[in-house]
């Protein structure tokens, strides 16, 4: 209890750099509310050394409050949703596309070649060099194929 009586401006501004060096870990947005209320309440006690210990508590857990509550609604909205919801999930444009076999497709497995990558493939039909197929899904690092009818079968 005497700790929470004695704290000085100092204090506050080291328990607010602290929980800031926390939130650059990636507490994504949490600890930064308490942070700035953290430093508030310090920079307020350096302007007023003789706040009493409770009205610094006080603060800091109103603080607290409104600046998490601000920040979650002014700035969380930069995360909206998007309507390419797959942009930064690569493997997942890679559903849907016609490739050429690089390789046969022997006993179910074959490599194609997308940009400058080659992937495995795997089919369920044994397919020649150079057929064209579709990409169904991607499970791990291999490409779940299906093969394209040619034009007039």
């Amino acid at each position: 209890m005497n700790f929470m009586i004695g704290l000085e401006f100092w204090h506050w501004l080291a328990l607010g750099i602290l929980l800031l060096m926390l939130e650059m870990l990636g507490i994504n947005g949490f600890l930064l509310g308490i942070a700035v209320a953290s430093l508030t309440v310090g920079g307020l006690l350096f302007l007023n050394p003789e706040m009493l210990w409770y009205w610094q508590w006080l603060g800091f857990a109103v603080l607290s409050v409104v600046f998490t509550l601000v920040y979650w609604k002014r700035f969380r909205r930069f995360n909206h949703r998007t309507d390419q919801p797959q942009l930064n999930a690569r493997t997942a444009l890679l559903v849907g596309r016609k490739v050429p076999l690089l390789t046969p497709v022997i006993n179910g497995s074959g490599k194609v070649q997308i940009g400058d990558a080659l992937w495995m493939v795997r089919c369920t039909d044994d397919l020649p060099q150079g057929a064209t197929v579709e990409i169904l899904a991607v499970e791990d690092m291999t490409l779940v194929v299906r093969p394209v009818a040619a034009a007039g079968e």
